[in-house]
């Protein structure tokens, strides 16, 4: 039997539930940019710059939350994830 894994842009549904727990930034501060949950953020931030969503959420992940809106954006525009396919 095949089991199938719901995703969405390519990301599993436990790695966005992941990602929106470690969420430790106000819910308000990505709403201002237009997002409901970090995840959402995530992807914008990929999609908003032309680099891979799965490397950008490695990244995130290694920078921690704290970073989204900080050292994760400075690091994307700095280059430093590939472009997305």
């Amino acid at each position: 039997m095949t089991t199938r894994m719901l995703m969405l842009d390519g990301i599993t549904m436990p790695t966005i539930e992941r990602l929106n727990r470690a969420r430790t930034i106000a819910i308000a501060r990505y709403e201002e940019d237009g997002c409901f949950d970090r995840f959402g953020y995530l992807r914008d931030l990929a999609r908003d710059h032309g680099v891979d969503l799965a490397a950008l959420i490695q990244l995130a992940d290694l920078l921690g939350a704290d970073e989204d809106f900080d050292g994760l954006v400075t690091s994307v525009e700095d280059g430093l994830l590939p472009p997305s396919a």
